[in-house]
């Protein structure tokens, strides 16, 4: 089977555990040479342990100047003075605070690291490709940019201010050959996305069977969404097959943002049948 990134270097970001580690592993596979990051040494040696050597991991905190010059240097390095493809995937969760109860310093994290973190490694993984004469940056948005009080408000701002950063990177480096884009996961459960809701890791693994059964029931497609998903959609921004794509936003949702399935939608006229026949008993 040909692979569809062969001879190309990767840098992924917030790659040591969900959506980001099937990233990684689907790259590998696909022939591409990668060096990912993230904050906890343990869970990245662990990762690169896994997935083999065509996976390099650096620890980094992408909020950090410092962290994100070394470790574009690293991924550099790895590439031969190339980086062919980023992907700025490094987000936290976030607690879902009315805004008259945030902490300022919270507000100044959150923004550093939902969306200042993909200015900060855009900005030296752009001056390395344009170097280059070309290359491509996908960006990790969600589909919390597009729906009103689906995810906490300041994520959902927030991201939605990373898939416009997208539209403008895509114009400004447009005449270096760089193609920049962003696809939008819908509800995928992860950690992280377990960890926004308050549970706690002993009970993830049960959290996560019921809410893949909720998220099948909601989805038009019938199922929930894994990382295999948001990894397909990566390595189609990475290959020469999008060389004429930029400035996009791929919604991976199963069909979320266009509506709710035909049986969530039956579940909800079966209530409001149930709530009007019991009005004025």
């Amino acid at each position: 089977m040909t692979q569809r990134l062969a001879g190309k270097t990767a840098l992924i970001t917030g790659a040591t555990s969900g959506i980001g580690v099937d990233v990684v592993r689907r790259f590998v596979a696909e022939g591409a040479k990668v060096l990912f990051c993230g904050r906890s040494s343990e869970a990245g040696a662990d990762v690169a342990a896994e997935i083999g050597p065509g996976a390099r991991f650096v620890r980094a905190d992408v909020t950090d100047e410092t962290d994100v010059i070394a470790l574009v240097k690293a991924a550099e390095d790895l590439g031969g003075g190339r980086i062919d493809f980023l992907f700025n995937n490094a987000a936290p969760a976030l607690r879902d605070t009315p805004v008259t109860a945030l902490p300022a310093e919270e507000i100044a994290s959150a923004s550093m690291a939902i969306f200042g973190s993909v200015v900060l490694v855009t900005k030296h993984v752009a001056t390395v490709m344009q170097a280059q004469g070309g290359g491509s940056i996908l960006n990790n948005g969600s589909t919390a940019a597009h729906r009103a009080n689906s995810s906490p408000s300041l994520y959902s701002a927030l991201k939605a201010a990373v898939c416009h950063f997208t539209r403008c990177m895509a114009l400004e480096l447009a005449d270096h050959g760089i193609r920049v884009n962003t696809v939008s996961p819908g509800a995928i459960p992860t950690p992280i996305f377990l960890q926004s809701l308050g549970i706690q890791p002993a009970d993830q693994d049960r959290a996560l069977t019921a809410l893949q059964g909720v998220f099948a029931k909601a989805m038009p497609v019938g199922r929930a969404g894994n990382g295999d998903d948001i990894a397909a959609a990566a390595v189609f921004f990475a290959s020469d097959e999008s060389s004429y794509v930029t400035g996009q936003d791929l919604v991976v949702d199963g069909g979320l943002t266009a509506g709710l399935s035909n049986a969530a939608k039956r579940g909800q006229a079966d209530m409001m049948r149930t709530v009007l026949a019991n009005i004025g008993k």
